[in-house]
């Protein structure tokens, strides 16, 4: 039987190998980094991800619900309203629901919050299944109301349109920094600026690839 010491033993442990992986895989990508170097950079035995996780793709998961927690539940809640509404959702308002919350974690942590960016832009597009595994995947009902937004869009062809607008934000997003003018991380504001322009292009993507 494990004892409160243990346990709050383990969950540290847990947790240096989590942030050691997030700095990893944002930095050098998720198929570049093995579970030695995780442990290496914890500094812990050579055994740590295997005890503590299982395997990669298991600690991949541990790393996507570390942050993205917060960032699905407000996506969740936010397609919940989106159903709950009388009318048709817009253009704006389907994609708002989905990005929001995204702009809200870097907000709240930006550092970290990147890092949790870059990550989903690398494996988003494979359907890596570390994204199932650690719910980030979007809800289905979502697409219920894109549907219900553009009933007259292609039926074949509408999930496929609006995951490649889904992804092309979070691609876009991942390397935000990459724009600032002085070298270093975009302000608050400056963020907050880019986000707005990125959400008003992907708007219209999405307008005109679903109401074509």
């Amino acid at each position: 039987m494990s004892t409160p010491t243990q346990n709050r033993q383990g969950n540290a442990t847990r947790t240096r190998l989590v942030k050691a992986a997030e700095k990893l895989f944002a930095a050098q990508g998720v198929d570049a980094v093995s579970i030695r170097a995780v442990n290496a950079a914890a500094g812990l035995g050579p055994a740590s991800v295997h005890y503590h996780f299982g395997t990669k793709d298991d600690l991949l998961a541990a790393v996507l619900v570390d942050l993205g927690a917060a960032v699905r539940d407000e996506i969740w809640t936010n397609v919940e309203r989106l159903a709950a509404s009388p009318g048709a959702p817009t253009a704006d308002a389907l994609v708002r629901a989905v990005t929001d919350p995204y702009l809200e974690l870097l907000l709240r942590q930006r550092v970290r919050g990147m890092r949790w960016v870059k990550i989903i832009a690398q494996i988003s597009p494979e359907g890596h299944p570390a994204l199932e595994a650690a719910g980030q995947h979007l809800p289905e009902t979502l697409l219920d109301q894109v549907r219900r937004a553009y009933p007259h869009s292609d039926p074949d062809r509408l999930a496929l349109r609006w995951a490649i607008s889904v992804m092309g934000f979070i691609q876009a997003l991942s390397r935000a920094d990459e724009w600032s003018h002085g070298g270093g991380r975009l302000s608050p504001e400056d963020l907050t600026a880019f986000y707005d322009d990125l959400v008003l292009f992907v708007v219209g993507g999405v307008d005109r690839l679903l109401g074509a």
